[in-house]
């Protein structure tokens, strides 16, 4: 039986992006350190240094790669592992 998160990947590396979210070869990932609680099967909330350090880093990468806030994602809403990964990112400034 083959994998069904494998033949979303093959279906999904056929397509250009933005027609497609971003894949390890075109993308860069930032990680933002937090517990996980294993009963409530979710990740700790972001906390406002690591907010405003990821704001200031997307705010550079924005500018040195001509990317925008479309371009850039949360881990959860493209990856399989924890919907709750990167769910209380703020990279955006008010």
């Amino acid at each position: 039986m083959q994998c069904p998160i494998c033949n979303v990947s093959q279906r999904e590396a056929g397509k250009s992006y933005p027609e497609r979210y971003p894949t390890n070869e075109d993308s860069i990932g930032i990680e933002i350190v937090g517990a996980f609680d294993a009963k409530a099967q979710a990740y700790d909330n972001v906390n406002k240094e690591q907010n405003n350090s990821l704001s200031w880093l997307v705010e550079v990468l924005e500018a040195k790669l001509s990317i925008g806030d479309d371009d850039v994602y949360a881990h959860g809403i493209i990856g399989y592992k924890q919907p709750s990964e990167g769910s209380s990112a703020q990279w955006k400034k008010p």
